[in-house]
């Protein structure tokens, strides 16, 4: 299996829903990311694995139309989907192209800020990609970083397990490729240590923390294709899906709201040149 191909193509057949079905929980994480960096009308603001625009478009207002937002994600898919945000808000000094961010094709000292949300743990290269974007960023430039934190919600251990199941017809390339990006980053001080590595100064790392409901135990399904987790789910034989997908509506469809509820934790990192 071709991982990095893999899961590229995953998050490409989840852009239609990603972060809109059947809720958003980046969007109030990228708007405190916008505002982490110090962004000021006349800017440029770069953000790296734009997804559905969750943190570009908050930092686009900021900006504002003397300025300027620009968005990369290697999912076309994700690039269209900026791109329809940022029509839809009238924000036309917005811009998204498709490229790697291990390899960015802008000059050197370009923009006031680069923002990378939810998108360094699933670069192969995360180290190329951060000295790409301190290479971006002018000398008084600012990075703002977001990654889901290690903390599992307990009313959730149920839904791990449930993966360990499966887990072992999974490819186990996909599931060691996974586990070593993914873990790069697992928590604070690995977060720090990387940024430090990257030659950045002046670190500082938040949490904050988003609760969402799953309206039904089918919105809870829809959600998990939604994201980078369909990787796993794509990986799988058709009876283990099924055998997933009926355990987890089983334990869902009777459930009351405090247990359809989903706290995502996220670190927020901000680091300057």
């Amino acid at each position: 299996m071709d991982v990095h191909a893999h899961l590229t193509g995953a998050y490409e057949r989840a852009a239609p829903t990603y972060d809109r079905s059947p809720f958003s929980h980046h969007g109030p994480v990228g708007a405190r990311l916008a505002q982490m960096v110090l962004l000021g009308p006349g800017g440029r603001v770069l953000d790296v694995g734009c997804g559905a625009g969750g943190a570009l478009l908050p930092a686009a207002r900021r900006v504002g139309p003397t300025g300027e937002a620009v968005g990369v994600d290697l999912a076309e898919g994700m690039v269209a989907r900026t791109r329809e945000a940022a029509a839809e808000a009238g924000l036309d000094w917005v811009r998204a192209e498709v490229m790697d961010g291990a390899s960015l094709e802008f000059e050197d000292g370009s923009f006031d800020a680069v923002l990378c949300a939810f998108t360094l743990g699933a670069i192969p290269d995360a180290s190329g990609a951060l000295a790409e974007m301190r290479r971006v960023l002018r000398p008084t430039g600012t990075i703002g970083i977001a990654q889901w934190d290690n903390v599992v919600d307990d009313e959730w251990v149920w839904e791990g397990e449930l993966m360990g199941e499966v887990a072992d017809q999974a490819p186990p390339e996909l599931l060691e490729a996974v586990g070593q990006m993914s873990g790069r980053f697992a928590g604070a001080p690995r977060l720090h240590t990387a940024l430090v590595d990257a030659g950045f100064q002046g670190i500082k790392i938040e949490q904050i923390h988003v609760d969402r409901v799953y309206p039904s135990a089918e919105d809870w399904w829809e959600w998990f294709w939604s994201g980078g987790s369909r990787a796993f789910l794509e990986s799988l034989p058709e009876a283990a899906q099924e055998h997933f997908r009926e355990r987890g509506l089983e334990r869902l469809r009777d459930a009351g709201e405090h247990q359809r509820t989903r706290r995502f934790v996220a670190l927020l990192a901000q680091a300057r040149m």
